[in-house]
């Protein structure tokens, strides 16, 4: 079977975290981490807080398959993508929010065997990153590179190489950067410089095998990675100010943790999502500092933030939001067991955010905040 990217890997991981959990009575600071931080708790979720379950017509029909991301430029403009069918055998799968109706597009320019698991827009288009290819008897997985502009979609040319990419993240129209890699791949980092995809080189020490690498930018002199590497060290952490990538000292907070997401909206405004072996993890970089929070209850795959007041983040059936405050678990509408979320995006300028990924029985999913529940 196609080796599975991080964002569908970790799905058997973060259940048996969630499984191995212990409920969390109050937001209370837990053990000191030797030589780290202090983590806060989340509390768990008030039941009463659920939304209702029921379709309000921003929804889009299940399809076999699965959700990996999806980027928001407004409430009446957004762009979800995925992969339709199975691990071996997807296709990938773009869809376009009108406002008031989701649209799927065609994808036969793209691969028969396909799979996308990130989407960023820039002015007049989107980019999406996945890979192609199974890597059954001895196939290659592959890098691929999807542009979206108006309702085409077509593959975008890419330096040739082995691995996958799962993240992706623009600043404008000639400025986007895009990372991945694979079991037997180090780090890929590629840039955008409004006419070819090129690589681009981090810190040596980030040049192990790794299970996954997330991304996000907020400036061509903002830019940041979490890498997980396959050796079960520390995560790899790397900023991009405008000339060079250079490492950022992960911190320690007393337990082994991997990361899965991260968002930015300045270099003093940063969210690295992940789990440990038992909780998800949150942590935030204000520019000087980082500062930890648990969640007893999933990992996370998912973080985006709009303001320092303003984010969500997403795993598994768990979805947090931060107000600038504290964290605070959401209640979906559904049992747990029904969802896996791999992706998450604020709406801006308005009080809503996306969530998507599958349902238990392998079919897409997407909800939407309204403000008050998820629906």
């Amino acid at each position: 079977m196609k080796p599975l990217p991080k964002r569908r890997r970790l799905a058997g991981i973060v259940a048996a975290a969630a499984m191995a959990a212990a409920s969390a009575a109050s937001c209370q600071p837990s053990s000191p981490a030797p030589g780290g931080l202090t983590c806060t708790t989340v509390p768990t979720a008030s039941a009463s807080a659920a939304g209702t379950g029921q379709h309000s017509g921003w929804d889009m029909p299940p399809v076999a398959g699965s959700w990996g991301g999806i980027a928001a430029r407004s409430s009446s403009s957004a762009v979800a993508v995925g992969w339709t069918g199975n691990a071996s055998t997807g296709r990938a799968l773009v869809a376009l929010w009108s406002g008031t109706a989701w649209r799927t597009l065609s994808s036969r320019a793209l691969p028969r065997v396909s799979f996308l698991f990130a989407v960023a827009l820039f002015p007049g288009g989107a980019w999406a990153v996945g890979s192609k290819g199974n890597g059954e008897n001895g196939g290659d997985i592959l890098p691929l590179i999807v542009r979206v502009t108006g309702t085409t979609v077509r593959q975008a040319p890419v330096p040739r190489t082995g691995g996958e990419l799962t993240d992706v993240a623009a600043t404008s129209a000639t400025d986007a950067w895009a990372v991945g890699g694979g079991a037997l791949v180090a780090p890929l980092i590629w840039h955008w410089n409004g006419t070819a995809w090129t690589r681009a080189q981090l810190p040596a020490a980030d040049a192990g095998a790794v299970d996954g690498v997330a991304l996000a930018a907020s400036s061509r002199t903002n830019a940041w990675a979490v890498i997980d590497p396959q050796s079960g060290s520390l995560p790899k952490i790397a900023h991009w100010n405008g000339s060079r990538w250079a490492d950022v000292a992960a911190p320690v907070i007393g337990m082994r943790y991997r990361l899965g997401g991260v968002a930015a909206t300045s270099a003093r405004n940063v969210w690295a999502v992940g789990f440990t072996r038992s909780s998800a993890v949150i942590l935030h970089w204000n520019g000087r500092r980082w500062t930890c929070a648990l969640s007893p209850n999933n990992g996370l795959n998912a973080v985006s933030t709009s303001s320092a007041d303003s984010a969500w983040a997403v795993g598994g059936a768990a979805t947090l939001n931060w107000n600038g405050r504290s964290w605070t678990q959401v209640p979906t509408p559904q049992p747990s067991y029904l969802y896996y979320l791999r992706g998450v995006a604020i709406i801006p300028h308005s009080a809503g955010a996306w969530a998507v990924g599958s349902m238990g029985n392998l079919r897409t999913l997407m909800l939407h905040w309204n403000g008050t529940a998820w629906q």
